[in-house]
């Protein structure tokens, strides 16, 4: 694993790790797994249950959402830095992507059991890293609508556009 302090200056640079207090990032930092993958391996598949999250120290990664039809749809592809597998880890649900390394990659991996650790431990930490993954996962849903939004004023097709009704209580 790469010395404590580079590892500190690394995460505070990242989207969901910054503006961490020292203490919570040391906290952090003695849970994190440091896990290596050769390119092209799977590191987690749509559908699975899923226990954590990642963030990508070096390597480049592909996220693939099983299409329509018969083959999978690159979604996304992350780099150094970015994060993956929250979804599974706040809303519960299973696995939303099967990610691939692309190439040699080192991720550092924290589970739910850390983070409810961390909200035990350290409230203020623990608030402070759920509000930076909600501006993250914002982030990407503004990124989404817009994709989406380019997609159907290119197809000027209605079946192209979301249509949905809230859930009321009791649904």
């Amino acid at each position: 694993m790469h010395a404590p302090h580079d590892l500190k200056e690394f995460l505070s640079n990242t989207a969901i790790f910054g503006g961490l207090a020292d203490s919570t990032l040391s906290r952090i930092i003695s849970m994190i797994r440091v896990e290596h993958y050769e390119a092209k391996s799977v590191i987690v598949r749509e559908g699975d249950r899923g226990t954590s999250m990642y963030v990508v120290r070096s390597g480049e990664l592909a996220l693939y959402q099983q299409g329509k039809g018969s083959r999978p749809v690159r979604i996304a592809r992350l780099f150094q830095g970015e994060c993956f597998g929250e979804m599974a880890i706040m809303d519960v649900q299973p696995r939303s992507a099967t990610v691939v390394a692309e190439t040699p990659t080192i991720l550092y991996a924290l589970t739910n059991q850390d983070l409810y650790a961390l909200y035990v431990e350290d409230m203020p930490g623990y608030v402070m890293l759920v509000q930076n993954l909600c501006r993250e996962l914002c982030r990407r849903l503004r990124k989404a609508d817009a994709r989406i939004t380019d997609i159907a004023g290119e197809a000027n097709d209605e079946t192209t556009q979301i249509r949905s009704r809230p859930k009321l209580v009791g649904d």
